[in-house]
């Protein structure tokens, strides 16, 4: 979805002094008498056990409720470790649905705030973070020691940032986005694992930031996986769990797990022989060094080092390197350059350079150049929404159509451009040209219900009995996403 990214999270330094004590509730900042015995806490034993809870509102603010998963065996009797989820759009439920199958392998709770998305003010995302985390920390025995936030594109800034602000969070696993504005003052310092569609035009920032985390002693992996702007697949979220609860064993937060172990281990030999075998030399250290860092004391990594040894001392290597610099500095310059230019030309230009993008993906002569060239499409398809979405905000409708155009040409699955379009057509006084557009973006899988509740564009729409319909199918996209 590309409209998430509109209004990304930007957390300004001063913010940061903003409490968001759930990690350390437990402990206020003058102790109490230590003779005092606290009564037993009281966890809630009603829930469903091995099943998606769509929505349970939090008890002391109603205006916030959150999507559940327990694990078959959970039991309030002992501690589980926790994820913490924040979609852009509030979707709590999305990442759950996606991951559920882990948390029961696992033993993960999982929990997928409903209320934090994009375009709230910090001080409301804030106060929806605190709320979700008090509340539910109250109600589960949740493990302090293994309380971990995961996030994607905006969410992904709120989940670093709740980790950022609160000595509390173990660890993020940051999904298509890195940490909020360019924040670098790291008051907390946690396991940070990332993950990137290799098509996502987020992925230099990603790439960013992992240096970064390396140069302040961070324990990081930056994991790339087959995909645009959206969620990792759950193959892909399983090597960040495995990864944490590697983390988890060094420091002495879990027992140790050989088996747990051997799955990482074999989970790195594979995508390092895949990244060989893609000539991705870059990548392949890039993993051969994170299994080295993070394997070394938990079991053999003799092979890794002598791999990681011969890369040092590749040339091949070492252009590689020289190679992925250059890719990112003339994917900086592009993006720049399509940014200024796209209201500044017609369609028939854009279709032009629509059609040189993709041949360069097709016919490149590496796939790291294809890949860069995805990215190109997929960012103009960014700059196109946001183009569009201002348009229609500012009133200038006679632009809007043509670059809706440019939009649907750029990125044709997006069901974000039937949905703008389906706001232009309510803008005009075209309510059944709208409802078909809306059509078309259920269509293309659109999930965001509360968006189509919401937006004063379809108020008039509520009753209908053709949008209820749009609703119902909406409400299914987000069932079976």
């Amino acid at each position: 979805m590309l409209r998430i990214i509109a209004s990304v999270l930007i957390i300004a330094s001063a913010m940061f002094s903003a409490s968001c004590s759930s990690g350390n509730s437990s402990q206020s900042a003058g102790s109490t008498d230590s003779s005092v015995v606290m009564p037993a806490p009281v966890y809630d034993s009603t829930w469903t056990k091995g099943q998606l809870i769509d929505s349970i509102v939090c008890q002391n603010q109603s205006s916030q409720n959150f999507a559940l998963y327990l694990p078959t065996y959970y039991s309030p009797a002992r501690k589980f470790p926790c994820i913490y989820f924040f979609d852009a759009h509030a979707r709590g439920a999305l990442p759950i649905r996606l991951y559920k199958d882990l948390a029961e392998k696992y033993g993960y709770v999982l929990i997928g705030s409903n209320t934090s998305k994009n375009g709230l003010a910090w001080p409301v995302t804030n106060d929806a973070v605190q709320a979700l985390m008090d509340d539910t920390r109250k109600r589960m025995n949740i493990d302090p020691a293994r309380i971990y936030t995961s996030g994607f594109s905006g969410g992904a800034r709120v989940a670093s940032s709740v980790a950022i602000m609160d000595g509390g969070v173990a660890g993020v696993i940051g999904c298509a986005a890195g940490f909020p504005g360019s924040n670098n003052d790291f008051q907390n310092k946690f396991d940070y694992f990332g993950m990137v569609g290799d098509y996502d035009f987020n992925m230099s920032d990603m790439e960013k930031l992992d240096a970064a985390l390396a140069q302040n002693a961070f324990t990081h992996q930056v994991l790339t996986f087959k995909g645009k702007h959206e969620w990792a697949p759950a193959s892909d979220f399983q090597t960040a769990l495995l990864w944490m609860m590697a983390n988890a064993m060094k420091e002495n937060k879990q027992a140790k797990n050989d088996a747990i172990i051997q799955s990482l281990k074999s989970d790195y030999e594979k995508r390092i022989l895949a990244a060989k075998s893609s000539a991705d030399l870059v990548k392949a250290y890039e993993l051969l060094d994170g299994a080295v860092r993070l394997l070394n004391g938990l079991t053999d990594i003799s092979s890794f080092k002598k791999q990681l040894n011969e890369f040092s001392a590749s040339s091949n290597f070492k252009n590689a390197v020289t190679l992925r610099t250059q890719l990112q500095q003339k994917e900086m310059s592009q993006q720049q350059e399509l940014a200024q230019q796209f209201s500044a030309h017609d369609e028939s230009w854009w279709k032009v350079k629509i059609a040189e993008l993709q041949q360069k993906i097709h016919h490149a002569k590496t796939q790291q150049e294809s890949n860069m060239n995805s990215r190109l499409l997929n960012f103009l398809g960014l700059i196109a929404y946001l183009n569009t979405n201002h348009a229609i905000n500012s009133g200038d409708l006679e632009r809007v159509e043509s670059f809706l155009r440019i939009f649907k040409m750029a990125d044709p699955q997006n069901p974000d451009c039937s949905y703008l379009a389906a706001v232009y057509y309510m803008k005009k006084g075209n309510p059944q040209q709208a409802i078909m557009s809306l059509n078309d973006a259920a269509a293309l899988a659109y999930t965001d219900v509360s968006q189509l509740v919401t937006d004063p564009a379809f108020s008039s729409l509520q009753g209908d009995a053709a949008f209820k319909k749009v609703l119902e199918k909406v409400r299914a996209n987000n069932r079976t996403k």
